[in-house]
């Protein structure tokens, strides 16, 4: 997978900047797109994905065959209706962390822009993998749900690191605090189904 950030990213990055309709200095213009440009030099997309049948349980939801179960009425909840998912880690490298380590020493302003355009860049890289899923199962996708959301607790982290050989497949290792490196990655799971399933309501 190839990810490349552009223009049409930056309405995202700036929101990650905190920004919300307020008037852009040309200088945070510039930096932006400096930011942009750097990033893309410094992308490198380690990731591995996996579909596991899913079940529903007093405590949460079952992962078949993977001996364990994401706990907590939130995920139930963002999974109800579905009986397959989606299980992914996707990083952008760790070259990303670095590179934002040395900006913030040289030019602060840039090693922030930086770090949000690696949001973003991760963001859109599961989207892609998302769409591209799509494509490869014919099925639909929902929105993705990562340990630490709601209540599915953060310790979740290692289960998704086991069953995703995430350290082999991508690169990608944890802490004891379940904290994950690289930095600017991504652990997630999303339903699968023929037809897509508001999850809105």
């Amino acid at each position: 997978m190839n990810i490349q950030l552009d223009l049409s990213d930056r309405s995202e990055i700036l929101r990650y900047l905190g920004y919300r309709g307020s008037e852009i200095t040309e200088v945070v213009e510039d930096t932006l797109r400096e930011g942009i440009e750097l990033s893309n030099k410094l992308i490198k997309i380690g990731l591995t994905y996996r579909f596991f049948d899913i079940k529903e349980r007093d405590n949460g939801i079952e992962v078949v065959g993977a001996n364990f179960t994401l706990t907590g009425e939130s995920i139930k909840k963002h999974l109800k209706g579905y009986d397959e998912a989606l299980f992914l880690c996707l990083t952008i490298g760790s070259a990303f962390d670095r590179e934002v380590e040395k900006q913030m020493v040289k030019n602060p302003t840039l090693a922030v822009i930086l770090n949000a355009c690696g949001i973003q860049a991760v963001e859109k890289a599961c989207d892609t993998l998302q769409r591209e899923v799509e494509e490869e199962t014919g099925l639909k996708s929902g929105m993705r749900f990562s340990p630490g959301y709601g209540d599915l607790p953060l310790s979740t982290q290692k289960d998704f690191i086991r069953i995703l050989n995430t350290e082999r497949l991508a690169g990608v290792t944890i802490n004891e605090n379940y904290l994950m490196n690289p930095r600017k990655t991504v652990t997630a799971v999303a339903g699968l189904k023929k037809e897509a399933i508001d999850e809105s309501v």
